[in-house]
């Protein structure tokens, strides 16, 4: 029988952790900061208000329409980007966190997606809001989803990329 052991999981996952170092922490920089985007794509005023903070400029209450459209167009960019360093630092991750000549310790990561931002993070907003918001409860699970269908894409189109060629024919 094939059960699911958490302390199986949970020693794979650590040792992952250790052999991949900073894409660890990369990957997981990422999906913090993925909930923050994702959410300025709703709220693009939020990323021209935040221009001015950075010029020491105070922030404006109305904002024109082409700033609205600009504010936008540049979270649009900005989530493209942070999409491309998930996707990399995924790579990178499971690309160090293999074994020479060993079962290989490259456990799926997306639980640990839904765990920081979905569950702790969704905890801490209700926590210091009281009150329960859908979008943003979505907005909070999302980095599990861009974790799990890049880790299939790590295994199903990168594979010799990922693991090398001599580590492929393993999987």
């Amino acid at each position: 029988m094939n059960g699911f052991s958490l302390g199986a999981y949970s020693s794979e996952v650590h040792v992952a952790i250790v052999r991949a170092k900073w894409f660890a922490l990369l990957v997981a920089l990422g999906w913090i900061a993925f909930p923050f985007v994702l959410a300025s794509l709703l709220h693009p005023g939020d990323v021209i208000n935040l221009h001015h903070v950075l010029q020491g400029e105070a922030k404006q209450k109305i904002l024109t329409s082409q700033q609205m459209v600009v504010g936008f167009v540049e979270a649009l960019i900005t989530l493209g980007v942070l999409l491309l360093l998930q996707l990399v630092g995924i790579v990178l991750f499971y690309r160090h966190a293999q074994v020479q000549g060993a079962r290989i310790a490259t456990p799926a990561i997306w639980p640990l997606a839904v765990l920081l931002p979905g569950v702790i993070g969704n905890a801490l907003w209700f926590v210091f809001t009281r009150q329960f918001d859908a979008s943003g409860f979505v907005i909070g699970l999302a980095p599990m989803a861009i974790t799990f269908f890049a880790e299939r894409l790590c295994e199903q189109l990168g594979r010799d990329f990922v693991y090398g060629p001599r580590l492929a024919a393993l999987h």
